[in-house]
């Protein structure tokens, strides 16, 4: 049986990634063991139950940058999260361990390298943090999502850009069904507004007060979040703009097929939706994000003419809707950018990760093979060799 580890949390970012590569794997390899290591405060303790994979808990922290206080119990917690994954891998001895990011990564990968666990980190943004550069001297693998981030990394052959795993069912959305699920008019321009599972309040509250400078042949579909529901919906029907308010879209898939432009924040797994579908965007990234990551995602669009980027800090409602008014008038623009978005898009990330997954553990399984029988590892280790690595 193979054994797999996942570890990555704390935000969606790092979670729906690790669910949809060990989906992947789960659909190759029915028989085989997948885990999740996590935190309780993180998203993962909600996310991964609902997809019936077993989920074990760690307790660690990561760096603040918000409060130096709370960082002076940091090595401590770190030191803890250590022996914690050491215990977890002594008594999971998983054959391959998948980074996929947030502080609850770090240690696992961490103890998987020195104990000479099969590592692979998949690196969702564009500016790979600090521990992703640290871990990467541990690691067999590390999959990038843009290839500019390769100039972070000096071990090239460890590296291969692949992009990032999207969810299912993302880009198979059909415009007229879509116009029908949530009652639009097909003769208007949507406008697909969210930023995140949770919202984001600038967003939400700029697009409200530019709501009346936008042409009236527009339409929005706004996912706010559960905090800026009420308040949005009030004001909306308010507004002579037609619009469908909603607290959270399960569908995104269909979202995304009903919408023009998307007005969003630039997480990793946002954008990776966004050019999967080929769609063309304005960007406005969440300043306090970790490394500023959110900017270099936004800014790698940018460069590639696939999006607009606008910084929090200049952010004014006659910016949005001038920038968005422009887009929505401009039929070539608009379709040049969805060119450029679709060209920067990799759907098939997913199966690619998975790939690289079965890559490296072939290798590691002949090693174990050639090591056990002494033959040539070429004439040995069939798919039914299930000698698990050394650990």
């Amino acid at each position: 049986m193979i054994k797999v580890m996942f570890a990555g949390g704390k935000t969606g970012g790092h979670v729906f990634p690790a669910i949809a590569m060990a989906k992947e794997f789960s659909k190759r390899y029915p028989q085989s063991r997948i885990t999740f290591v996590g935190t309780k405060d993180g998203m993962e303790a909600k996310i991964v139950p609902r997809h019936d994979f077993e989920l074990l808990f760690i307790r660690t922290k990561g760096l603040s940058r918000r409060s130096y206080l709370s960082n002076l119990l940091l090595g401590f917690y770190l030191l803890k999260g250590i022996y914690q994954a050491y215990e977890l891998l002594k008594q999971k001895r998983p054959d391959l361990v998948v980074g996929t990011g947030g502080y609850v990564s770090f240690p696992i990968v961490f103890v998987a390298g020195l104990k000479r666990v099969p590592v692979i980190l998949q690196e969702q943004n564009s500016y790979p943090g600090i521990s992703t550069r640290f871990l990467a001297h541990f690691a067999d693998k590390v999959c990038l999502s843009y290839a500019d981030s390769t100039q972070y990394f000096h071990a090239p052959e460890k590296i291969k850009v692949i992009g990032n795993p999207i969810r299912e069912n993302i880009t198979s959305g059909e415009r007229d069904q879509a116009i029908k699920l949530y009652g639009l008019d097909e003769s208007k321009k949507t406008i697909f507004i969210f930023g995140g599972s949770q919202g984001a309040h600038a967003i939400n509250l700029t697009m409200l007060e530019c709501l009346d400078l936008l042409q009236s042949d527009r339409q929005i579909l706004w996912q706010t979040g559960e905090s800026d529901y009420p308040e949005v919906t009030r004001k909306v029907k308010e507004k002579k703009i037609k619009g469908v308010v909603l607290p959270f879209i399960e569908d995104m898939g269909s979202a995304y097929a009903v919408s023009d432009i998307v007005v969003s924040r630039s997480g990793a797994l946002t954008l990776a939706e966004i050019t999967a579908c080929g769609k063309p965007s304005i960007l406005i990234p969440f300043p306090f994000a970790t490394a500023d990551h959110q900017r270099y995602n936004a800014e790698a669009l940018q460069k590639q003419g696939a999006a607009k980027m606008i910084l929090e800090k200049d952010l004014t409602r006659e910016l949005l809707a001038q920038e968005i008014d422009n887009l929505l008038s401009d039929e070539n623009r608009l379709k040049n950018m969805a060119e450029k978005s679709k060209k920067m898009g990799r759907p098939e990330a997913t199966s690619l990760l998975v790939d690289e997954m079965e890559n490296l553990l072939k290798g590691v399984r002949k090693l174990a093979c050639a090591a056990e029988t002494s033959l040539p590892h070429s004439s040995i280790c069939s798919s039914t060799c299930t000698k698990p690595s050394k650990t």
